[in-house]
C-alpha cells in the first residue's frame, strides 16, 4: 500500500475528501431545493437551514484536512461526521420545502421531519463533544471515561427531547412521529432548555480541557489554547443575548480552533493573543461592571440620578482606575502564560528553592528555569554535546554562555516558544539575571562529577595494580621461591651419599636465588623505580635516554634531555608520573617512528611542566590512541594534571603539566589556561 501526506494511506485520504464531496453535496442540494422552492433566506435562518449549512460545511472542510493530514487521529473523522449528520438535516430541510410545494403526502413528510429533527443532535451533542474530549491527542484516559459517559447520557436526553417536539420546522408539514411522546407542560420554556442543552455539555468540555492544559506538556498546551481562543471571541457576544441559534452560529468556531491545533499550532505566538484578549475582555467587563455598579448606587441605595456631571466624573474616575488595574491583571495573566519573566526576583527565588532542596540536580535545576518561563525546552551544554535536558526540544534555540574553563565551555540552551522566532527582551532580561546562580550550579556539579570519576579511577587504578602485584608474585616469584625450596631439600638428602651431586644442587640453588632477587627488583622497580630515589628524575631519565639510543637493527636515536641542574625536589607521585610519561614517549619515537633526534624538555615553576618532541616528520593522519597514549594520560590525570601528545609540523609532541600543590586538585585545572592541543 502506497503512502500519502503525513504518513497516511492514500485510501484514507481518498475516504476522507470523499466524505467531504458527499456532504457538499447534500449542502448544496438542499440548499437549491430551498431557494429553488422560492423560499427567502430569512426563512432558511428561520428553519436554521442557513446554521446547519454553515456547521456542516465547516465541520466538514476542518475534518477532511484534520482526517488528510492525521488520519490515525479520530478528531478529524468525528468532525466529518458532525458535518455529515447537520448536512443531511439541510438536505431533508430542502426535500421539505420541495414536498410542501409539490403536496406530498403527510406520512412522507413525517418521515422527511422525523430524520431532519433526529441527524443534527447527533453532530451537535455527540459527535463534535467527543472531538472536544479526544482533543489534541485524540485518546481518551481512563480518567476522563465517566465525562465520556456523561456526554452519552447527555446526548441521548438530547436526542430524545429534540425528537418530541410539536412544531420543529415553522415552514410547515407534520410534526415528527415521536412528537405524541411531547409533554406539554415543558413547551413553553423548550427555547430555555434548548440553551441549557448547548451551554452545560460545552461548560464540561471547558472544564476538561482546563485540566488538560494543566497536565498536557507545552505543544499540548499550544493546541488547546486555540480552542481557548474559539471561546474568548463568543464571549463579546454575550452583551447582544445569547440564543440556541446564536450559540450554533458561534459553535463553528469550534471546528476551526481544532484543524489549527492539530495541524499549525506554532502559526503565531497563540499565547500572546489569548493573553491579550483575556486581558482586554476582563478590563472591558470590569469596567463596565465598575459604572453600572457606581451608576445603581446613585439610583437605589442613594435614591438620587447622576448628571451629567455626575456622569463624566464617574468615567473619569473609572479611567484613573483602569490603568493600576490593567497593569496588575497584566501581570497576573502574563504570569499564566509566560511565567516569571515580569518579576525576575521571583524566578531567581525559585532558582535559590531549588539549590537548596536538591543542589546536586542539574536536570531539576532547567526544570526550574523552563517552567520559571514557560519555555518548551532547555538543556546544558558542555562542549558542544548535552549533558542535562529538560522539556522537548522543538524549533529554534537560543544559546547563553555560563562559564569558560580547562574542563570545557558551559553553555544554556533554551527553547523559543513555538510561534516566535526568538526570546522576547523580558525573558533575556530574566535568563541574564539566572545565569550567575546557574553558572554557580554548574560549576559546582562539574567538579563534583569530575571529582567521583577521579576516585573512581584512583581506585580502579589500585585495584588493577594490587591485581597485577598478585598476577606477578604468583606466576613469578612464586615458583622461583619453590624451586629454591625443591633444590634445597634435594641438596640436604644428596649432601651424604652424593657430595657431587649436593655441589650440582646447590650451584642451581644459586642460579634460583639469583632469579629470584632479579624478580623482586623487577616487581619493586615496577612499583617505583629505584633510579629515581639513587640519581633522581633527571638522571634517571638520562639513564634509561642511553638504554633507548641504541635501537635494535635500526639507526640510533639521538636524545638530549634539557633540564635545571642538580638534584630536583619534587611530590614522589609527581616523580613517578614524569618518569613514565617520559619514557613512555620516548620509547614511542624509538619504536614508531623514523626520528634520529628527540629533545626532553623539564621546567619547574608551580608545576612540572614536560615537553617531549622528535623530529620523525609531520604526518597527514590524526594519531590513534593506543595503550601508550592512554597511560600517559591517565598518569597525568592520577597526580592532577594533564598530558596531549599528537602530531606538530616536525615530528611528534607529547606535552604534560603535573601541578606539584599535593591539595591543588581540579580546582587548580579549573582555573589555569591549559595549552592548546599539539598538532
Amino acid at each position: 500500500m502506497s503512502w500519502g501526506k503525513g504518513g497516511s494511506p492514500r485510501r484514507v485520504t481518498w475516504w476522507a475528501w470523499l466524505s467531504y464531496g458527499v456532504i457538499v453535496a447534500e449542502v448544496v442540494g438542499g440548499v437549491a431545493l430551498w431557494f429553488g422552492d422560492g423560499w427567502t433566506f430569512a426563512d432558511g435562518v428561520q428553519n436554521f437551514l442557513v446554521t446547519d449549512s454553515l456547521l456542516a460545511m465547516t465541520f466538514a472542510l476542518c475534518g477532511a484536512l484534520v482526517a488528510w493530514r492525521r488520519s490515525r487521529n479520530p478528531i478529524g473523522w468525528l468532525l466529518l461526521c458532525g458535518g455529515a449528520a447537520h448536512a443531511t438535516t439541510v438536505l431533508l430541510v430542502g426535500l421539505l420545502s420541495f414536498g410542501l410545494v409539490h403536496g406530498w403526502t403527510e406520512p412522507t413528510l413525517g418521515v422527511i421531519v422525523t430524520a431532519a429533527t433526529a441527524s443534527w443532535p447527533l453532530g451537535l451533542r455527540l459527535f463534535i463533544p467527543f472531538a472536544l474530549l479526544l482533543f489534541p491527542t485524540g485518546t481518551l484516559t481512563r480518567r476522563f471515561r465517566p465525562v465520556a459517559g456523561l456526554t452519552v447520557i447527555i446526548a441521548v436526553a438530547f436526542e430524545w427531547w429534540s425528537l418530541i417536539t410539536t412544531s420543529p420546522y415553522s415552514v410547515g408539514g407534520p410534526p415528527p412521529y415521536t412528537g405524541a411522546f411531547a409533554i406539554p407542560v415543558l413547551e413553553p420554556i423548550r427555547p430555555q432548555l434548548d440553551l441549557a442543552a448547548i451551554v452545560v455539555p460545552m461548560l464540561i468540555d471547558v472544564v476538561v480541557l482546563a485540566v488538560r492544559y494543566r497536565d498536557g506538556d507545552e505543544r499540548q498546551r499550544r493546541q488547546m489554547l486555540w480552542l481557548m481562543l474559539a471561546v474568548l471571541c463568543a464571549v463579546p457576544w454575550a452583551p447582544f443575548g445569547i440564543s440556541a441559534t446564536s450559540l450554533q452560529v458561534l459553535i463553528f468556531l469550534q471546528p476551526v480552533a481544532m484543524a489549527i491545533g492539530l495541524l499549525r499550532p506554532q502559526l503565531f505566538d497563540i499565547k500572546l493573543v489569548v493573553s491579550r484578549t483575556l486581558l482586554y475582555l476582563v478590563l472591558s467587563g470590569a469596567v463596565v461592571l465598575l459604572y453600572s455598579g457606581v451608576v445603581l448606587v446613585f439610583d437605589l441605595v442613594l435614591q438620587s440620578r447622576l448628571g451629567d456631571i455626575g456622569a463624566a466624573l464617574v468615567a473619569l474616575g473609572v479611567a484613573i482606575a483602569f490603568q493600576p488595574g490593567r497593569a496588575w491583571l497584566q501581570r497576573g495573566i502574563d504570569r499564566l502564560f509566560y511565567g516569571d519573566r515580569g518579576d525576575p526576583v521571583r524566578a531567581l527565588r525559585n532558582l535559590g528553592d531549588r539549590l537548596r532542596r536538591d543542589p546536586g540536580s542539574l536536570d531539576d535545576l532547567l526544570t526550574a528555569v523552563r517552567e520559571s518561563l514557560r519555555l518548551p525546552f532547555a538543556a546544558f551544554r558542555l562542549d558542544g554535546r548535552e549533558t542535562a535536558t529538560s522539556g522537548q526540544p522543538g524549533g529554534r534555540v537560543e544559546v547563553l554562555p555560563l562559564l569558560s574553563s580547562d574542563n570545557g565551555d558551559v553553555e544554556l540552551v533554551v527553547g523559543v516558544r513555538q510561534g516566535q522566532s526568538r526570546l522576547d527582551p523580558e525573558d533575556l532580561r530574566v535568563l541574564g539575571v539566572l545565569v550567575a546562580p546557574l553558572a554557580v550550579a554548574v560549576r559546582a556539579t562539574v567538579l563534583s562529577a569530575e571529582l567521583q570519576a577521579s576516585r573512581q579511577r584512583l581506585v580502579s587504578a589500585r585495584e588493577e595494580e594490587r591485581r597485577r602485584l598478585r598476577r606477578d608474585l604468583h606466576d613469578g616469584l612464586g615458583p622461583t621461591l619453590s624451586g629454591l625450596a625443591f633444590t634445597t631439600d634435594a641438596a640436604r638428602n644428596l649432601v651424604t651419599a652424593e657430595p657431587a651431586g649436593a655441589l650440582e644442587l646447590l650451584g642451581q640453588l644459586r642460579a634460583h636465588a639469583n632469579a629470584a632477587i632479579s624478580e623482586i627488583r623487577r616487581l619493586v622497580d615496577g612499583l617505583r623505580p629505584p633510579a629515581i630515589d639513587e640519581l633522581g628524575l633527571v638522571e634517571a631519565l638520562r639513564q634509561q635516554a642511553d638504554r633507548l639510543s641504541y635501537r635494535a637493527g635500526g639507526d640510533p636515536l639521538r636524545i638530549v634531555i634539557d633540564a635545571p641542574g642538580g638534584r630536583l625536589d619534587l611530590p614522589a607521585a609527581v616523580e613517578v608520573a614524569a618518569y613514565r610519561i617520559v619514557v613512555e614517549a620516548l620509547t614511542n619515537a624509538a619504536k614508531h617512528s623514523a626520528a634520529d633526534h628527540a629533545r626532553v624538555q623539564i621546567s619547574v615553576s608551580d608545576e612540572l611542566r614536560i615537553e617531549v618532541a622528535d623530529n620523525g616528520g609531520s604526518s597527514s593522519t590524526a594519531w590513534a590512541p593506543g595503550v601508550g597514549t592512554a597511560s600517559m594520560a591517565e598518569r597525568a590525570a592520577e597526580v592532577d594534571g594533564w598530558c596531549r601528545s599528537g602530531p606538530s609540523p616536525g615530528g611528534g609532541r607529547v606535552s604534560a603539566a603535573l601541578p606539584l600543590d599535593a591539595g591543588g586538585g581540579r580546582r587548580a585545572g579549573l582555573t589555569r589556561s591549559s595549552p592548546a592541543s599539539p598538532g
